[in-house]
């Protein structure tokens, strides 16, 4: 999800950049916002609240705001009054502590979400209002805080009819996912974290977490492709973004992956102002990120190493999927991160 976290002090500033890295972490579109008198690297100043929202407000899923509720109410009052429902908005303290649902937004799920964020920052989620359709478990809300793709968006309506009339639907996962199974899901194979491989019961109807292109796993299927590639790209200047993207799309259909699943591009630090590169992110919807090259692992810092190294670092070292490809001078890596599903 596209995500802003604002913050106004400088123990604010400290907590929205701690924030912002667990939430890309978590494969979040997330970046930090500090008012100008607190600024740093991965800080991006603003004076005017007004003029901020109005970049932001029509793109954005949720506002976190590390401020306190009054001062939240006064500036997001008028833009909901004016602009009708929008982007969430959460209110957390600077220690981190709570966080506070002020506007659930347009956004299916996001009373979910609150609850999953405060979890994974060990924080307390201050949730009044009552949970609805708290037992019955939503596809498409566990594929977004997962950050998941759905290939099949139409099979959610299957899904939730068989659940909604309390017949089982399967569920499928190349990835271990921890939590507790939602009622209503019947696991297939080794799905949940730690269970040995069990025999596939006959169920019409199910959610497959896998990136295998072969034979489904039920007749009526919703697959679900994890969004954790990064491409690691060093290219020469003024490299057009259409080729960069038609040699990208070449690479991953190649190798039976699917363009969805790509949640970040990284280059080296010099290349940080190549539009063509950052053409690439933006026709991809995906963050782009730079690395020093003392940060590579690389000691000739040859461009086809340094490709791999951003790709690597790009994952946390994750597992390499394509090797360096090179086209035109343009280099080209692609490695995974491993995926950490929760119910």
């Amino acid at each position: 999800m596209k995500i802003s976290v604002i913050s106004f002090t400088r123990a604010g500033a400290v907590k929205n950049l701690e924030l912002v890295r667990i939430l890309q972490e978590n494969h979040h579109q997330a970046v930090s916002y500090s008012w100008h008198k607190y600024t740093g690297r991965r800080l991006i100043p603003f004076k005017s609240l007004k003029l901020l929202f109005q970049d932001l407000w029509e793109n954005q899923e949720v506002f976190l705001f590390l401020w306190d509720m009054e001062h939240v109410a006064g500036a997001v009052m008028p833009w909901l009054k004016e602009k009708g429902q929008g982007p969430a908005v959460f209110v957390m303290d600077e220690d981190g502590k709570f966080v506070i649902p002020f506007s659930m937004g347009k956004t299916e799920g996001m009373q979910e979400w609150c609850t999953w964020f405060a979890r994974l920052v060990n924080a307390a989620a201050v949730i009044t209002s009552p949970l609805q359709r708290e037992e019955r478990f939503l596809a498409d809300v566990f594929a977004r805080k997962n950050q998941l793709h759905i290939q099949d968006i139409f099979r959610i309506r299957t899904i939730a009819e068989k659940l909604f009339l309390k017949e089982p639907v399967g569920i499928y996962s190349d990835y271990p996912i921890d939590g507790v199974l939602p009622e209503g899901l019947v696991g297939v194979g080794s799905v949940m974290n730690g269970d040995k491989p069990g025999i596939t019961p006959d169920l019409e109807v199910g959610i497959s977490i896998t990136d295998d292109w072969e034979a489904p796993h039920f007749a009526k299927e919703c697959r679900m492709f994890p969004c954790n590639l990064v491409l690691g790209i060093v290219c020469p200047e003024d490299v057009e973004v259409q080729n960069l993207q038609r040699f990208a799309v070449s690479v991953l259909a190649q190798n039976h992956l699917s363009k969805e699943r790509v949640c970040g591009l990284f280059s080296v630090r010099e290349l940080a102002d190549e539009k063509g590169l950052r053409m690439l992110a933006d026709r991809l919807d995906i963050p782009f990120f730079t690395y020093k090259k003392e940060q590579m692992s690389s000691e000739k810092q040859e461009l086809s190493e340094m490709c791999e190294s951003c790709a690597s670092l790009g994952s946390g070292r994750g597992k390499k999927l394509v090797g360096c490809r090179e086209q035109d001078g343009v280099y080209l890596a692609v490695y995974e991160k491993d995926a950490k599903l929760s119910f």
